[in-house]
């Protein structure tokens, strides 16, 4: 099966629920009359701060992992581990010894409001942005080949790898992503390292965003074959906040507003009810302790 954008979404699917590609349906698609997704008024935001990229494989290294669960598949269909025959553009270039690279985060839901921003709250519904990562004004050349980053300039968003251990010496990011979802259970989060020269995503990993957790994580990348990559992660740092949705239509809006007025008003219906209860307590205990005023000033007998 071709390793389309379905497929890998799929990928992330078939992780819920211990590996075996069980997912549950919404709750509210369970009911007599489906209705989902509903309107959010308060959004889940997941922050992701790339940290740094790990041993990602030089142009035209193949180097699969092979002690997962699923490693004997390479043993009937070795096409998932390595390409036959790789691109004559990329073998003539293979020594290099820059190469910028480029990471992008995108977001794609099954339903509910979604976008990734570099912003909160966010200014767009954009489902994709690129992280950029520090570079020195210069944007000079080290001693041992590799770009030594600027600040701004064209070349923001890129980092270097050495040819030698394909490390990505210089790349540290100084963005964070804000990944926001109405239905975090029913997004996917795609992480992308690109090749700039070639404009070629070489490496990807997708996980459901509501099934991540917060702190330090680290993301073990696949080649675009779909198999994981050995040795090959990007270290990120997570974080979980909440965003008002300024992006709900205006009916759904009206109608969720009016539905808070009416359980407002059935509020305020019992509140006086209590009250109108506390009252009759107070008088009844008024007259209580008037009778027991009265009783207390009567005159003693004597016997």
């Amino acid at each position: 099966q071709t390793n389309d954008l379905a497929t890998q979404l799929h990928y992330a699917l078939f992780e819920l629920n211990g590996g075996c590609g069980y997912v549950e349906k919404p709750k509210e698609m369970l009911v007599p009359k489906p209705c989902w997704p509903q309107p959010q008024l308060l959004l889940k935001v997941v922050t992701i701060q790339p940290i740094s990229l790990f041993n990602l494989p030089e142009r035209g290294e193949e180097r699969p992992h092979l002690a997962s669960s699923r490693s004997r598949l390479h043993d009937y269909v070795s096409e998932l581990s390595f390409s036959r025959r790789p691109s004559r553009k990329l073998t003539q270039t293979a020594a290099r010894a820059v190469r910028l690279l480029s990471v992008s985060v995108e977001l794609y839901a099954i339903g509910g409001f979604h976008c990734v921003s570099t912003t909160l709250p966010p200014m767009s519904g954009e489902t994709r942005q690129v992280v950029r990562t520090l570079r020195n004004a210069a944007g000079s050349h080290s001693r041992d080949g590799n770009v030594d980053g600027g600040v701004d300039g064209g070349d923001s968003g890129r980092g270097s790898v050495r040819n030698g251990g394909g490390v990505c010496d210089n790349f540290h990011p100084r963005q964070k992503l804000h990944c926001v979802a109405a239905e975090p259970m029913a997004c996917v989060l795609r992480v992308v390292v690109v090749d700039e020269d070639f404009e070629q995503e070489v490496a990807y990993d997708t996980v459901v965003l509501g099934a991540m957790r917060e702190g330090f994580r680290v993301i073990h990348l696949r080649s675009m074959l779909g198999t994981r990559i050995e040795g090959c992660y990007l270290l990120v740092h997570i974080s979980f906040s909440s965003q008002v949705n300024a992006w709900v239509g205006e009916q759904e809006l009206v109608n969720t507003l009016y539905e808070q007025r009416e359980t407002i008003d059935h509020l305020q219906e019992n509140i006086s009810g209590l009250q109108s209860k506390v009252d009759l307590f107070a008088a009844e205990t008024a007259r209580l302790q008037s009778k027991l005023s009265e009783r207390d000033g009567w005159p003693t007998t004597s016997i």
